[in-house]
């Protein structure tokens, strides 16, 4: 049996206020257990999906998207042609945003001085090498 947290815990845990962790679940986001004493507590999978919205989050993508892309994460783990087309094109839309994301940062590590750019692609190159490890594994 994993490991359950009240909300006040996972909060701390996920490093989140309580409020946001009310206002993600009542958009259906998060999905508590609630106790025999009626206290609302979430699995180890909770955590899991406010990881996701902390990262879909940064890459500015608006909560109503978010909510499509980790629905269909979690929704089943039956194998649904449907459902991977969908996760497919949710993919693509995140390659195409992401290629608009690398365009704008190019043009802007041009007008940098050395040291500022090495700062900025220490924080790019390790996400970069395992981006291309993943789609490379992805092609097959």
């Amino acid at each position: 049996m994993g490991k359950f947290y009240r909300i006040g815990e996972l909060a701390a845990t996920a490093n989140v206020s309580k409020r946001t962790i009310d206002y993600y679940t009542n958009l259906g986001l998060l999905h508590p257990e609630r106790t025999k004493t009626n206290y609302r507590i979430y699995d180890e999978n909770a955590l899991r999906v406010l990881k996701l919205i902390h990262y879909y989050k940064r890459l500015h993508m608006p909560l109503d998207e978010i909510k499509k892309i980790i629905g269909a994460k979690i929704s089943t783990n039956a194998i649904d042609g449907d459902r991977v087309k969908q996760q497919a094109r949710q993919l693509a839309d995140m390659m195409e945003f992401l290629e608009l994301e690398v365009q704008d940062i190019a043009s802007k590590l041009d007008k940098l001085d050395h040291s500022q750019r090495e700062i900025v692609l220490k924080h790019i190159l390790p996400h970069t090498a395992a981006l291309s490890q993943s789609i490379l594994v992805l092609l097959g």
